[in-house]
């Protein structure tokens, strides 16, 4: 049924209006009779109702303009002019088409040479003799040593310093407190021959004040008077271990940091 206030649609059954929210009871009890026509009219736009409380007014929805579906555009094709025939010996016949002049090569990579890589740097042997560093000699053949070798005891320790070098002091230096450093020269020589040197040297220069005495061999004055080559004896008089002061005699032979380097401890 239609609205006789608003002319909204409604369903038959209705009792209000669901657009404007009119009760139709008043309206159903005056039905107009058959064969009588009630004149509709159309709703007024600018017609506003106050909304009802039982049930909120809807808001007339704007229409929209349909607009045409938008037609897929179709790639434009190239147009291609045929060539006209051209008259020859009184026959029509079609032109070859024009050559095109051949794709040019383009020159050849140019090959490389391999990269080389760089040679190891070469390790520098100490023959210089001006700038502090020892000469390398091969060792002349040795004597036996006169007590096996390495030694054990105390006692092997001073039978081996019979068989001693000659060797010169070079300086020493008394300036540490209680720690005397002696610096000899002797000549390059074998491992038991380097140990038995400086027992010797330190038999000599023992010094009872002192309570460190240190003996450095060198066969070449260095510059560095940290460094030795012939070996180093380290004397420490009072060793406390527990209860007990004990001498300790640390000896290690050439540099201390070669392969052959040999290190000996003994206590008494």
């Amino acid at each position: 049924m239609r609205c006789p206030y608003c002319g909204g649609l409604n369903p038959d059954n209705s009792s209000y209006c669901i657009r404007c929210g009119r009760n139709f009871a008043p309206q159903q009890q005056n039905v107009a009779r058959p064969g009588q026509q009630r004149a509709v009219y159309p709703p007024n736009p600018t017609r506003t109702f106050a909304p009802s409380t039982s049930q909120p007014q809807p808001q007339p929805q704007p229409q929209r303009s349909v607009y045409p579906p938008v037609q897929a555009r179709q790639p434009e094709r190239p147009t291609v002019t045929p060539r006209p025939p051209q008259q020859a010996n009184g026959s029509e016949y079609y032109p070859p088409a024009p050559a095109y002049p051949p794709v040019q090569d383009y020159p050849p990579v140019q090959a490389y040479p391999p990269i080389r890589q760089p040679a190891p740097p070469r390790r520098a042997t100490k023959v210089i003799q001006e700038n502090g560093w020892p000469v390398e000699k091969s060792l002349p053949p040795a004597p036996e040593p006169p007590v096996p070798f390495p030694v054990h005891t105390l006692a092997q320790l001073k039978k081996l310093a019979e068989g001693a070098l000659d060797y010169k002091v070079l300086s020493v230096d008394d300036g540490y407190g209680q720690k005397k450093i002696i610096r000899i020269l002797f000549s390059h020589c074998v491992q038991w021959q380097q140990v038995a040197t400086l027992v010797k040297a330190f038999s000599e220069h023992d010094d009872k004040k002192f309570e460190t005495i240190v003996i450095q061999g060198v066969y070449n004055q260095e510059r560095n008077v940290y460094e030795y080559t012939n070996g180093q004896l380290i004397f420490d008089r009072n060793v406390r271990l527990g209860s007990q002061n004990q001498q300790r005699f640390q000896i290690e032979t050439d540099n201390g940091y070669s392969m052959e380097a040999l290190r000996i401890v003994l206590s008494e």
